[in-house]
């Protein structure tokens, strides 16, 4: 008797889910705001879970996030072919990006198979470059900053009791003291660095909103009480949300933290008095806070931040056993194609660093990049950086935001490799860098200024406001037929 490649439970709830990937889909195409949703309340659900769980066992694990991660490339992919890549130019780093990863996947599977390849490939790959290109290829017509904006401010605010939930049970600790739980060492951070930097780069996001552009040319430049004490309530939460960060402990995150703060203050558009006034408060409160510390009124807390500070100085602190990692990394023997193109994916990352076998992956994403995707996958990276940098400039202070959490990305970067949820904030870098060249496009010649011309802003205005058809390709959406007759 011959028997089933799989098992009939396994077949049975592979019969199951196709309905569900089918309403993923569905969602996908139809509903981008419930979809980011989806991809960072299933990171948030992660993290609350101590790890991800596996959804189906098929030989290889199959996660929550990779059936997500498979519907956003496969809707991605669909939008670019109906588009064409005509309108998205500026994608073509990212897909540069894709087609690398493509290539050192399946090299990884002909010669470590499918499970040793898709474990190294699909979190920091997959994920981010999958999660960037679907919200990168959102519909113009989209609220996306403001759907960006709300879901992570909601991912923010349960890391946030997440933290003070895990603080309640195994009380603060610095990163240096063994914390034990059920007879087994545990990181007496209550969350991982990812979450600390979505804190971080939530303040950030409450300290300078997302603007559109056709909000800020009819904003009239005066600010309401009711509109100032909105403005003073967001900077109370962002101060809290930075507060958090400090207390987590995660190191690489305080430099990011403190990066993205600095370029607020350079990059703001403020007047000089006021620039002047908030440095001279930021150092009012740093030295509060340092004479606080020098007389013990922090107690506890401020002998476990002492502590953790105090461990990056040592010659034996995880930053100097990283850098021993990659010279190791670096020093390894690899020919001219594995430089330019990377190893496959599954190839391991073994180094030895104080004497000890070391086979986790690099904790540096451009090492990493350089390791599995080459010079060329680098290049291509930073150059998607310098793009989505260049163009939220260009969409002027209303995206102040973006450029911010870019600054946070790249400094994070130094120490840990991309996480997916990363990937929503750069897609949307990406998105507004289209809506930006739109707005180019549209933009009245000197000959045709009259009474009957259309701004950029009005055009974007309304393909803000006016539903888009689902039948239509991108290239023709990109504004709907009453900002096209202008």
């Amino acid at each position: 008797m011959r028997h089933l490649p799989v098992d009939p439970h396994t077949l049975l709830t592979l019969f199951t889910a196709l309905p569900l990937v089918g309403l993923l889909l569905w969602v996908f195409a139809r509903h981008c705001g419930t979809a980011i949703g989806l991809l960072l309340g299933t990171q948030v659900w992660a993290v609350a879970a101590g790890g991800q769980t596996a959804a189906l066992d098929i030989g290889v694990r199959v996660y929550p996030m990779d059936v997500l991660a498979v519907c956003a490339l496969c809707v991605a992919l669909v939008r670019l072919w109906r588009g064409g890549l005509t309108g998205h130019a500026g994608l073509l780093p990212l897909l540069t990006l894709v087609a690398l990863t493509g290539w050192s996947t399946l090299r990884g599977i002909a010669n470590f198979g499918l499970q040793a390849a898709g474990n190294d490939s699909r979190v920091y790959f997959w994920y981010f470059l999958a999660i960037a290109l679907y919200t990168a290829t959102a519909p113009l017509g989209t609220s996306l900053s403001r759907i960006v904006t709300r879901a992570w401010l909601a991912s923010a605010a349960a890391y946030a009791l997440l933290s003070l939930a895990g603080w309640a049970g195994r009380g603060l600790h610095s990163v240096t003291t063994r914390v034990t739980v059920d007879g087994v060492t545990v990181d007496p951070r209550p969350v991982p660095a990812g979450a600390a930097l979505v804190l971080a780069q939530g303040a950030m996001l409450l300290l300078c909103p997302l603007v559109s552009a056709s909000s800020t040319a009819g904003s009239s430049g005066h600010h309401p009480p009711t509109r100032t004490r909105q403005a003073r309530g967001r900077s109370l939460l962002a101060l809290l949300l930075l507060v958090l960060v400090a207390l987590l402990q995660h190191r690489t995150v305080w430099v990011a933290a403190a990066a993205m703060a600095i370029a607020w203050w350079v990059l703001r558009p403020a007047r000089t008095g006021q620039r002047v006034a908030s440095a001279i408060a930021g150092v009012t409160v740093l030295f509060s806070a340092v004479l606080l510390y020098s007389v013990g009124a922090f107690g506890a807390i401020g002998g476990a931040l002492t502590d953790s500070f105090m461990e990056t100085q040592g010659t034996h602190s995880t930053f100097v056993w990283r850098v021993l990692g990659w010279q190791d990394l670096l020093n390894a023997p690899r020919s001219a194609a594995q430089w330019l193109f990377g190893a496959p994916f599954g190839s391991g990352y073994e180094r030895s660093i104080a004497g000890g076998l070391v086979t986790v992956s690099p904790h540096d994403y451009y090492l990493h990049v350089v390791l599995r995707l080459g010079l060329v996958g680098l290049g291509a990276l930073l150059v998607l950086y310098v793009l989505a940098w260049r163009r939220s400039v260009q969409a002027g202070s209303g995206t102040l935001a973006l450029r911010l959490a870019i600054i946070g990305q790249l400094v994070l970067f130094v120490a840990y490799s991309a996480l997916p949820e990363q990937a929503v904030l750069l897609g949307l870098c990406l998105w507004q860098a289209r809506v930006s060249a739109v707005g180019e496009r549209r933009q009245p010649s000197p000959g045709r200024l009259g009474a009957d011309t259309c701004t950029a802003e009005t055009v974007l205005h309304t393909a803000a406001v006016v539903p888009r058809p689902s039948s239509v390709p991108d290239s023709v959406n990109a504004a709907p037929p009453s900002a096209r007759s202008c």
